[in-house]
């Protein structure tokens, strides 16, 4: 008897723990904003096999927060594609605008299989303006940037969008009242066999970073401004950073200092997260070095990073095998967590295995206190739903992360999280 009462204890001890991990969602910021790509399973990256459901289409949702049960939620079925990995939404300063651009056309539910993502997809053309003033009730415009456009960034009311149009390779827009553009200012790349996948806007204002995928190169550019102070265009400074692997998403730290780029190799191996120091105060804009300072590797398929608000930590989304068809050999994703020096090393501190499918997209929050992770989908028969994901930053001496007891549950083929100011 004795035995059993101190078993029942245990079991209520253990009862008690588990019910107070309260299911909240911890994340300071007004609301989340995420897209959702229904043209596709995460699979047909590697079979061609949409399985795609019938009525289902692309979204964007809005989960305003605090988050609270039966709360109403904003949606709009605007147009977009996985394919533009995660720089294809960018969220105005003042949280009232998304920007959200149609890398890849929208498919028929008759479409089933198809041989090429990249070239069998129907085209995109559109960059589609949302205001979220009313975070319940989306408003989406819709403005042409050239076909297939591929990532956009804003900083102030500059809007940078990349796209495979010849001669217009990049365009800055001007956003004005109302969110829509007030001046377009194309520059021509002169690309050749290559593509501008990538565009990060440095925190200053006056540089970008531009990544080209097939040339496996990052440029820095200078903004080039007329004589009423306005940017007219962006010419090259300094020499292109070589990178050894397939160079992905890029982004600079929150002063500028460095430059954190994701090399995706071949999808099979590890990737790394590479940083570079830029060089922009030569003299010479035609002989500026820049080089490389840090990299280490993370998981495989490593689509999307954040870097925290203070510039000291790096999360990376690693998809791993996880989005590989369900008979084949499949493995678990994961996060990264990483420290950031200011001389550009990185060390990785942990890996964290999550449930879901294709984790291509994560973000941190005002403070850097959480991180949310979007969800292509999970290994759910049925209904495919996507979602998102919560952990919490532990700062104390080592550096850790811990998931959150609760989630959002997203439409399928949830790609990219942005955080709402």
């Amino acid at each position: 008897m004795k035995k059993l009462s101190i078993a029942l204890g245990a079991i209520l001890v253990s009862m008690t723990v588990a019910h107070a991990q309260k299911p909240t969602i911890e994340f300071n910021a007004r609301g989340i904003l995420t897209l959702a790509d229904g043209d596709m399973a995460a699979s047909a990256a590697a079979d061609g096999k949409l399985m795609k459901e019938a009525g289902v289409k692309d979204a964007l949702t809005i989960y305003p927060l605090p988050m609270k049960l039966g709360a109403e939620l904003g949606s709009s079925p605007v147009p977009n594609s996985a394919l533009g990995w995660t720089r294809n939404a960018a969220v105005s300063g003042d949280g009232r605008y998304a920007f959200v651009i149609e890398s890849r056309g929208q498919t028929t539910d008759s479409l089933k299989v198809v041989k090429n993502l990249a070239t069998d997809l129907p085209a995109g053309s559109t960059m589609y303006i949302v205001d979220i003033s009313n975070m319940t009730k989306p408003a989406a415009k819709k403005a042409p940037v050239g076909k297939n456009p591929m990532a956009l960034d804003m900083l102030g009311n500059n809007l940078l969008v990349t796209s495979e149009e010849p001669a217009k390779e990049l365009r800055m827009f001007e956003i004005g009242a109302g969110g829509l553009p007030t001046r377009n200012v194309p520059v021509a790349l002169n690309l050749t066999g290559t593509r501008a996948t990538d565009v990060s806007w440095h925190p200053e204002g006056e540089f970008i970073a531009i990544t080209l995928e097939e040339a496996k190169e990052v440029w820095l550019y200078k903004a080039k401004r007329n004589p009423q102070g306005k940017i007219a265009t962006f010419e090259p400074f300094g020499t292109p950073v070589k990178i050894a692997g397939k160079p992905g998403p890029g982004a600079f730290t929150p002063d500028g200092s460095l430059f954190v780029l994701s090399d995706l190799k071949d999808g099979a191996a590890a990737s790394e997260l590479t940083t570079i120091q830029f060089n922009t105060t030569a003299t010479d804009p035609k002989t500026a070095e820049h080089k490389v300072v840090g990299q280490t590797a993370v998981g495989a398929n490593a689509e999307s990073f954040a870097i925290s608000p203070d510039g000291s930590m790096i999360v990376a989304a690693n998809k791993n095998k996880s989005a590989l068809p369900w008979e084949g050999d499949v493995s678990r994703a994961s996060l990264s967590l990483l420290t950031l020096a200011k001389d550009g090393k990185i060390a990785k501190v942990a890996d964290y295995e999550i449930d879901g499918i294709a984790p291509e997209s994560v973000a941190f929050d005002k403070t850097g206190d959480n991180v949310a992770v979007s969800v292509y989908e999970y290994f759910d028969y049925g209904r495919r739903n996507g979602g998102v994901e919560f952990f919490k930053v532990n700062k104390g001496g080592t550096a850790s992360l811990s998931k959150q007891a609760a989630k959002i549950s997203a439409p399928k083929g949830c790609y990219t999280v942005k955080m709402i100011p």
